[in-house]
């Protein structure tokens, strides 16, 4: 079977071929052009052999477009970048956000990458980069909690516009090549928004979000950010096909996030420490622990770092990985 179909049935537990994996990476700098973005990604994903890619554009893209202005520095460590200026500064800015075009601007950007990687590697399952309406609008308002307790109605009402702006450019992302979507949210985890709002101004949003795409897309990966996370409830209360989460960092581990979520789970690379000090001797033994998991739980598991790799990991030690994948295969 191809690699997608492969994919597919190791969500469903009724891969019986080989193991899966993959894991994924900011190119700070380069990010800002789609083009030299999608030449980073087709090299990246070539030279390690990996069976999924997670296209993964600069973290501040989705608000680029409301006016946000995106620093030119980025984190030495993860990759990530920050704004330099938000487009919303007092709580009364919500007011005037409008819908912007998914065909247009910096979202049009992500759009010809899209394009670019699946003309060039188009046998590989690809699945682009989402954030939840509400880590959306974390992005544009560095005062967001205070601020829905102060106008609650009002962020709820540009959350929708939101939300339909991400429903249209994931449509547009699938039609440009992705095969899936990677949709991440940071608010199953204990922050300074109580779960009661959670439950009023991202679970609702993000539900609407996956019904309105879920027909359109081979599958959806949600990313469950950050640690002391709800596992249990993003596994009830979201329809989607995979879970990935901080596996080495917080609770659940893997055998145990598979008897509450039964469908596919992305886990096992501790990317934060091994992958970038430890010895060849230790990636190895992390990789072939998790792989043992995956055999025990009918290999529902991609073997998948918990979020994006550090920039410092080297070539070196994500090549031990795929070799020690490759000789397990032929066990």
């Amino acid at each position: 079977m191809d690699k997608l179909e492969l994919l597919l049935q190791t969500f469903k537990g009724q891969n019986e071929e080989r193991p899966l994996f993959s894991l994924w990476k900011h190119f700070p700098d380069i990010d800002r052009d789609p083009y030299a973005l999608a030449e980073i990604h087709v090299d990246f994903y070539k030279k390690h052999e990996f069976d999924l890619m997670k296209i993964s554009p600069h973290g501040r893209f989705p608000v680029v477009d409301y006016g946000c202005i995106v620093a030119s520095d980025y984190d030495p460590i993860t990759g990530s970048t920050r704004c330099d200026k938000c487009c919303i500064t007092s709580v009364d800015d919500w007011e005037t956000v409008e819908s912007v075009d998914s065909g247009e601007g910096e979202l049009g950007k992500q759009l010809k990458a899209i394009e670019r990687i699946s003309k060039e590697l188009e046998s590989l399952p690809k699945m682009m980069t989402l954030f939840s309406p509400l880590m959306v609008a974390s992005k544009m308002d560095t005062n967001l909690v205070s601020n829905i307790s102060k106008k609650p109605e009002l962020i709820r009402e540009s959350l929708f516009t939101i939300t339909n702006d991400i429903i249209e450019f994931a449509k547009s992302s699938i039609d440009a090549g992705a095969d899936g979507l990677f949709l991440a949210s940071q608010h199953f985890r204990k922050t300074e928004l109580p779960w009661e709002e959670v439950l009023k101004f991202e679970i609702p949003f993000l539900k609407k979000l996956i019904s309105k795409i879920k027909g359109k897309t081979e599958f959806i990966v949600m990313h469950v950010h950050g640690q002391d996370i709800r596992f249990k409830e993003a596994a009830e209360l979201m329809d989607v096909d995979a879970l990935n989460w901080h596996d080495q960092l917080t609770w659940p581990e893997i055998d145990e996030a598979a008897s509450i979520f039964p469908k596919g789970l992305l886990a096992g690379i501790d990317e934060t420490q091994t992958l970038v000090d430890g010895k060849p001797d230790d990636i190895r033994k992390n990789i072939l622990e998790s792989l043992r998991k995956s055999e025990e739980n009918n290999n529902r598991l991609v073997i998948a770092p918990g979020c994006v790799i550090p920039i410092t990991a080297s070539d070196e030690n994500i090549e031990v990985i795929s070799q020690t994948i490759k000789k397990y295969r032929k066990r």
